[in-house]
């Protein structure tokens, strides 16, 4: 869940008729921005804005609001007066030249600016990965983030999980929801011909600009591409878009499908390694980062992908331990007894 909230931040001044130099913009904003001409600002925030062009969003702010697929980071880290420099919801906005130009009175400039693209997962293990959601299972309980946080350690083990989750609306709401999202995972993942997920429930569940439910849905999307089963990140979001493109905000929407494509904010794939890994070490920092995206949406959509996470390595598991079994039995009947069958070594 990411909060609405619109002030101006306390010193700051205005940068009105200035040019803003882009650091870093999204693949997929810079997509956005190459296709479209005309659109409007949508919303002004503390730390930022964004700009529709029909259905398709894009977010401007400071180099703090992290890289990510809809994300223009501005160079300057210092408080930017984005109302008071002349930024408005419903400004009209105009792209040509590599350039954001916002109620003909602000300019950004994005000729020079990386472009940000999800990274490659990392190797990982069936093992790694078990150790990896324990460890971080253990550090949500601790911190208690709130949101879908809760769902985190309810998945890593078994139904009851012995997890104590608080008396919470939103958690009672979507908990049936996560469990019918966790049986479809392993029944596609074992390549069972089962129906469309049961994602109704989730979509555009809970408050803010991003529902906690949305951010769920993501997160497991995001995972399920980034660590390569891609083919059933798109048969998800084949029953998750259509259902957000009318029941949740548009930002969200756009966020989805994003998420779709295996984008979603830098933080949650740094993270998502550590989790591959067990990289205790490192964690800790990372879950700091997570903490800073919106009031919850950095949790809920890591509880998303930890779930997309623990299917992907069950279905690891259980195809390695198959595969093991398949091979000793025809190294039985056909292999001398003194003979090992490579393939199957770890």
């Amino acid at each position: 869940m990411t909060t609405l909230e619109r002030c101006v931040m306390p010193g700051a001044t205005s940068f009105e008729g200035a040019t803003v130099e882009i650091a870093a913009i999204g693949c997929a904003a810079r997509a956005v921005l190459d296709a479209r001409a005309e659109g409007r600002v949508l919303a002004v925030f503390r730390r930022s804005f964004y700009a529709v062009f029909d259905d398709d969003v894009v977010c401007v702010g400071p180099p703090q609001l992290g890289r990510g697929p809809l994300n223009l980071l501005c160079t300057r880290r210092d408080g930017i007066a984005w109302v008071d420099g002349g930024i408005d919801a419903n400004a009209a906005v105009s792209c040509l030249d590599s350039a954001l130009e916002v109620g003909g009175r602000v300019r950004f400039d994005f000729r020079a600016a990386d472009v940000w693209r999800p990274p490659s997962a990392i190797a990982w293990t069936p093992a790694s990965v078990v150790a990896g959601l324990d460890r971080l299972a253990r550090k949500a309980l601790l911190r208690k983030p709130g949101g879908f946080a809760a769902l985190l350690a309810r998945h890593m083990h078994d139904a009851d999980g012995g997890v104590c989750e608080s008396d919470d609306v939103l958690l009672h709401t979507a908990r049936p929801a996560a469990d019918a999202l966790r049986d479809w995972l392993a029944a596609t993942l074992a390549g069972a011909a089962v129906p469309a997920p049961p994602v109704a429930a989730l979509v555009g569940l809970g408050p803010g600009l991003t529902p906690s439910g949305d951010d769920f849905l993501g997160g497991a999307m995001i995972a399920l591409d980034h660590f390569g089963r891609r083919d059933v990140a798109h048969r998800l979001a084949a029953a998750v878009l259509p259902i957000a493109a009318r029941d949740t905000s548009l930002i969200s929407a756009a966020y989805l499908r994003c998420a779709a494509r295996g984008e979603g904010a830098d933080v949650l794939f740094a993270a998502l390694d550590c989790v591959a890994v067990a990289d205790d070490a490192a964690m800790d920092e990372r879950l700091d980062a997570i903490d800073a995206v919106g009031h919850t949406s950095g949790w809920d959509c890591l509880a998303g992908a930890a779930l997309a996470c623990g299917a992907l390595q069950a279905s690891a598991r259980s195809t390695s331990t198959a595969s093991s079994a398949a091979c000793a039995f025809e190294g039985a009947a056909t292999m001398p007894a003194s003979s090992s069958c490579a393939t199957c070594r770890e």
